[in-house]
């Protein structure tokens, strides 16, 4: 018994020597102890896993701190930023309530603060829209896109005025995917819709001007034709001597100049007419093939008789061309305006021609070329508007109202085509009407019918 005793006594002394104290600390701050009776190395074991679970839990508590104070940092940033922000920012519910704003929304909405404004502002439809059905568009685009951009609405202020505010927002919804509420930005347009609002007006008054400009044009230069046509058949009866001689002489020279001055107006008059026309968008085309070749050579006659210049223009337009499909009399008109102007301002013994041609992607183009005076390049824009004239002296040396080339830009644009111009000073000019390879019929289409003709 004494030995079992002993041996007891020894377990208890044992066991309590086995008992150890290990020191918990944080940071190297002691805050207990941790004690163990577990002998030999099942301590150690224990005390290494502890160890390890301490040092997790305490990472853990590390990061936990670090992130608390990232979000309170955020956080504190955040409102800084909605705070002071320059635009008015919100949040609402689908009824119409604000669950949030900022002061900028509060000054644009016209109240003290932004409480001031939630507390007052609790119907957005009724309330805030000066057409409440604008808060049911908002709504039905945020429910098919989930934002709006750029909304414009006109609100009414707390003060009764009304101004044009400009949206920007998005829907936030739940896990369900209900939208619980809208959140965006504001901005005041009311000067930006003001400003477009007044360039429209304008816009419409100088088309309006253009309109009653136009009209009055054609109208004029219609009640001018009909008696000028008058004066330009008796003075051609008087100088031709058609019902017999006149005597004295000088008369028919005065006849002579009266048909001929007649004549110089009723082609600046007739030019007028269509610039009218073609302001006003009273030319419509009646298109169908032509040959190529055959314009030329019409538009060649015809610009040598309003001329009066018996020079001979070089044509080189090939039968083989394909043809095009054009308004033959406006094409002519244009190519003519075109030659008249080669021949107007290419002195005695220079060179004129006219080169049709076809180029792979099917464009047809006509053009002119002189050996005339020419021009600077950075003249050729103001050549181009009806009306102007490049140089004084050229007015009074040369004859016309300058509209020859304003009104061939404006007929190869109605074809879908282009007027493009190549110029130097005394080195002559090149003017070419390009029409689109839409309008080049080709012998495939041509054969089948393809235009209906």
């Amino acid at each position: 018994m004494q030995l079992a005793w002993g041996r007891a006594a020894d377990a208890r002394v044992a066991q309590l020597a086995s008992h150890t104290a290990f020191a918990a600390l944080v940071v190297g701050i002691a805050f207990g102890a941790i004690l163990t009776r577990l002998p030999g190395t099942e301590a150690l074991t224990f005390l290494t896993v502890l160890s390890l679970l301490g040092a997790a839990i305490f990472a853990l508590a590390r990061v936990g701190t670090r992130s608390h104070k990232t979000v309170l940092t955020d956080e504190a940033a955040y409102r800084a930023f909605f705070e002071h922000a320059i635009e008015g920012i919100f949040r609402t519910t689908p009824d119409g309530h604000y669950l949030d704003a900022n002061p900028a929304l509060a000054r644009i909405y016209g109240y003290e603060s932004a409480p001031a404004l939630m507390a007052e502002l609790t119907n957005i439809a009724d309330q805030l829209y000066v057409d409440p059905s604008r808060r049911a568009a908002f709504q039905a685009l945020m429910l098919a896109n989930d934002q709006v951009s750029h909304f414009q609405s006109e609100i009414v202020r707390r003060d009764g005025a009304k101004i044009w505010i400009s949206e920007n927002a998005r829907a936030v919804r739940d896990w369900t995917g209900q939208i619980i509420c809208y959140e965006g930005t504001v901005e005041d347009v009311t000067q930006r819709h003001t400003a477009e609002r007044e360039l429209r007006a304008a816009l419409r008054q100088t088309e309006e001007a253009n309109r009653a400009k136009s009209a009055f044009l054609a109208a004029m230069s219609h009640e001018l034709k009909t008696p000028l046509n008058a004066v330009l058949g008796f003075s051609e009866i008087i100088k031709d001597e058609m019902l017999g001689p006149i005597t004295p002489a000088p008369y028919r020279g005065y006849a002579a100049d009266i048909h001929t001055s007649g004549t110089r107006l009723l082609a600046i008059i007739s030019d007028i007419l269509d610039v009218a026309r073609l302001s006003g968008g009273a030319i419509t085309l009646n298109t169908r093939p032509c040959m190529a070749a055959s314009l030329a050579e019409e538009a060649a006659t015809m610009a040598r008789l309003a001329t009066k210049d018996v020079r001979s223009v070089a044509i080189d337009a090939p039968d083989s061309l394909p043809q095009v499909e054009a308004d033959p009399q406006w094409l002519r008109q244009a190519l003519a305006n075109l030659l008249s102007n080669a021949l107007k301002f290419t002195p005695e013994g220079g060179e004129i021609t006219l080169t049709v041609t076809a180029s792979v992607t099917g464009a047809m183009s006509f053009a002119v070329h002189d050996t005339g005076i020419g021009m600077d390049n950075d003249k050729i824009s103001a050549a181009l508007e009806p009306f102007r004239q490049l140089d004084r002296s050229l007015a009074r040396r040369f004859e016309g109202a300058g509209l020859g080339l304003s009104i061939a830009k404006s007929l190869i644009e109605l074809h879908g085509g282009e007027l493009l111009i190549e110029s130097a000073a005394g080195a002559g000019t090149t003017a070419t009407l390009v029409l689109p390879p839409a309008r080049t019929i080709t012998r495939k289409a041509l054969a089948g019918g393809a235009l209906g003709r």
